[in-house]
Formats: C-alpha cells, structure tokens, sequence
C-alpha cells in the first residue's frame, strides 16, 4: 500500500535531519516538517536539454507514526557512531566530511561490522 505524502515542497525549502540515500542529491531520509519528524522522498531530476538546466526538484514528505519515528532517530544514533556525521544535519548545517577517527583499526572495524562486511 503506497503511502500519500502529507506535502510536496522544492528541495531547497527541506530542512533535512538525516540521509539514507543520496546520489548527487539527497533522495531518501528523514527531515523535520512543522516541528516533526518526517520521512522525504524524492526521485532524481530530470536535465531538459532544451533549456540545458536541471528541472526543479520536488520531495514528498511522509507523516510517520511514533514507531517510525523511532526507527529514523535510531538509524541516525548508529550511523553516526559507526560511520560518522557526514549525513546528519544539526541547525540547518550538514556534519564534517567523512574522516577517519581515532584509533584507526577500531574506527575501521566498526564501520566494516555496520555494512557487514
């Protein structure tokens, strides 16, 4: 059963919280929409040749319920422990690049247990 957004807005006007899925732009994760966790979706632009300029990009956003919400907060805390900051976004501003921390081998061996490699 497809789910019916609650609001579509430009991509620019998304106050993104976390990103589970970007490729060039962000297309799948969880953001804030009138004071609550929301998860967006949104589908890859499309290049108009004629214009040669990227069409506008347009996110759906999803009222989740209380368990969802959860679910989203949760993969945030353990993505940013095992991998880093570098999807999250604290006040409007998206965490440092992606860094080795210290110790090293730790560092590694976490990251590698959390993509299950």
């Amino acid at each position: 059963m497809e789910r019916e957004p609650i609001k579509t807005l430009p991509y620019n006007k998304v106050k993104f919280k976390f990103i589970s899925n970007h490729y060039d732009v962000h297309l799948n994760g969880s953001c804030l929409y009138e004071n609550s966790i929301c998860e967006f979706k949104s589908e890859y632009p499309n290049y108009d040749e004629e214009k040669d300029e990227w069409e506008e990009q347009w996110v759906k956003i999803y009222k989740l319920n209380w368990r969802e919400k959860l679910k989203w907060i949760w993969k945030q805390w353990l993505f940013e422990r095992c991998v880093g900051y570098h999807w999250s976004y604290r006040n409007g501003k998206r965490g440092k690049g992606f860094y080795y921390r210290k110790p090293k081998w730790l560092y590694m061996w976490i990251f590698n247990c959390y993509y299950g490699r």
